[in-house]
């Protein structure tokens, strides 16, 4: 059972997100896991540093979620990320690789493993100076409604 302090940090810091306010967001989530620490508090501020382009920390906290809950595919997305816009294309392949052993069919994870092999081969422009995380978090995370809610407060409520 979550905390309950933790629940009521993660919802502000959920509600910060929808409105694109990340670094408030930060804060509540790291204040949620001051109280506990759940791996999908760890996601979400993973996904508020790659907003912001602080992708060291995204890395770190999607580091985090998966060791929390390894048999969690969206915590491969984060970290595979994270280690794209890091330029650690070996390291983000092999993430979203673990990733799809978990969900062979989940969409961000293949289509991630897609742009950080283009990028590596650069077969494609995957990531130009114009990409920012944001824009390419859609692209990547497609099933994970955390962008979506970034975007479109009704959707709020499913982020994690």
């Amino acid at each position: 059972m979550e905390d309950p302090k933790a629940a009521e940090a993660k919802a502000r810091g959920n509600a910060a997100f929808a409105e694109k306010d990340f670094a408030t967001a930060i804060k509540h989530f790291t204040e949620a896991i001051s109280h506990s620490t759940h791996h999908v508090f760890y996601s979400n501020r993973s996904a508020c540093y790659a907003s912001l382009g602080e992708y060291e920390k995204a890395l770190e906290d999607g580091s985090e979620c998966v060791k929390l809950k390894p048999d969690w595919p969206k915590g491969y997305a984060r970290k595979g990320l994270a280690e794209f816009f890091l330029k650690r294309y070996d390291e983000a392949a092999e993430t979203y690789k673990k990733g799809l052993e978990l969900a062979p069919e989940d969409p961000s994870l293949k289509e991630g493993l897609q742009k950080v092999m283009d990028a590596k081969y650069d077969v494609s422009p995957a990531a130009s100076s114009s990409d920012s995380a944001e824009d390419l978090f859609g692209k990547f995370d497609a099933n994970s409604l955390t962008m979506a809610a970034a975007r479109n407060p009704r959707v709020k409520e499913h982020l994690h």
